[in-house]
């Protein structure tokens, strides 16, 4: 989908951006050397703060990536292999897949399963507005409306979870798993400068070098707080539980290049391989760049914005786990018993969140019935600041590495850790909610 966004990058050959539009900063403002460079120092002393610290519940935490597209999706061209790769560089261990739907093939029986290389596949859909993850063939059944097609899935066992939510804000569905409460491809396009600016090719030329030193700090340049998409999740919650995921959107396929043909012709392609323009090669040439040789053609220029690794070590879905199988990421997704972190800034394998009661621990997704003295408990592997959310509200807030209070109203409870990093607040973890009723 964000493949679009460029499809005029060098046929429209637009003036700099005008000074009207510097009001408020964006990503374009965050892609500098000096402040990338700052970006990264501050992440990596940020490693050397990082403890581990043991759970103290029987559950492993395990590195998943949803709304994951490959080769089987029409805009995307990577091979399974080539996923593979990247997601053990990333350190993923579930990759669950959202192939768009086609007539010439089945996306549950001819998509990616079963445990490879250490990693757990999972085949699934991108379609009505939902990632939909059957556990049986529907092919030829899921032609309904959003609620019909979430119904099909449920009712054979599977999981539904609203997807880009930006476009369906009022959307009531009933029975869904969950929804998205971060999508890459959302943030992306809430930097209106940095859109307009990837239509100028000199821009794109000039920050081509950004992208290939500091490749995980520029996408997380375009990190936001996803302050919609949690608002719409804390109203939803109020309904019926939804389990919260992150949606890494991944389709390698943002970027382009420009390849000599036909003496003194510049071919510009995007990141699957499309011609977007034809033109003379005086202006690439004119610009400094110099031709080099890949697989036999000439290149002049080339660079990708969203690599596999880059794109699944963003934002992570960690799941609490007893076994790496398909059966455990259903009941954790079911039960709510998972987090999102934004794993670019740090590791955040240690964080725990829960509630204790006289009747025991109730983890993540619990319900659990109101009394005096609920012990509401939560810890990370670095220090930072917690933000305590009732009812989609900030209830109360402290610093540290642990946090802990008691809870003397019943409510919905979930709880945001953010990072100082390179003097700016980020937003590191997000907990699903625990159900105080």
């Amino acid at each position: 989908m964000i493949r679009l966004c460029l499809l005029s990058l060098i046929a429209v050959v637009s003036s700099w951006i005008p000074s009207n539009c510097l009001a408020a900063e964006d990503a374009i403002d965050r892609l500098t050397d000096k402040r990338l460079a700052a970006l990264r120092q501050a992440i990596s002393q940020l490693a050397t703060e990082r403890k581990e610290l043991p759970r103290s519940n029987p559950f492993r935490d395990y590195r998943a990536n949803l709304h994951v597209h490959s080769l089987l999706s029409h805009d995307s061209r990577i091979t399974l292999a080539e996923i593979l790769v990247a997601a053990k560089k990333a350190g993923t261990e579930v990759l669950m897949f959202s192939e768009h739907p086609a007539d010439h093939y089945d996306y549950f029986t001819d998509g990616h399963s079963g445990l490879r290389d250490g990693v757990l596949l999972i085949p699934g859909a991108e379609m009505q507005g939902m990632l939909v993850y059957p556990r049986q063939s529907v092919k030829g059944l899921d032609r309904g409306s959003v609620q019909e097609v979430s119904n099909l899935v449920r009712g054979r066992g599977g999981l539904t979870f609203l997807s880009h939510l930006e476009e369906r804000m009022t959307l009531e569905v009933s029975g869904l798993t969950g929804n998205e409460i971060y999508n890459t491809h959302f943030d992306f396009k809430s930097e209106p400068r940095l859109l307009s600016a990837l239509k100028n090719p000199l821009w794109w030329v000039r920050a081509g070098d950004l992208f290939k030193k500091y490749p995980q700090e520029c996408m997380g340049s375009l990190q936001d707080y996803p302050r919609e998409y949690l608002q719409r999740w804390d109203v939803l919650c109020q309904s019926a539980p939804h389990t919260g995921v992150s949606a890494n959107d991944a389709h390698q396929n943002v970027g382009i290049r420009i390849r000599l043909a036909d003496g003194n012709k510049a071919i510009v392609e995007d990141a699957v391989g499309e011609k977007v323009v034809e033109m003379s090669a005086t202006l690439p040439l004119a610009l400094g760049l110099k031709p080099y040789e890949v697989n036999g053609q000439q290149m002049l220029f080339e660079t990708l914005l969203d690599p596999y690794e880059v794109s699944l070590r963003h934002v992570a879905t960690h799941l609490l786990l007893r076994a790496q199988t398909v059966d455990e990421v259903w009941e954790s997704l079911e039960q709510g018993r998972a987090y999102v972190s934004f794993d670019w800034l740090a590791d955040p394998r240690g964080f725990d969140f829960f509630i204790e009661s006289p009747l025991g621990r109730h983890e993540m997704g619990s319900q659990v019935a109101y009394q005096s003295e609920l012990q509401l408990s939560a810890q990370a592997p670095l220090a930072g600041n917690w933000k305590l959310m009732r009812n989609g509200h900030l209830a109360e807030e402290s610093d540290g590495q642990r946090f802990k209070t008691t809870l003397t109203i019943p409510g919905i409870y979930r709880v945001e850790l953010w990072l100082k990093v390179a003097d700016q607040d980020r937003i590191w973890i997000l907990s699903n909610p625990i159900y105080v009723r």
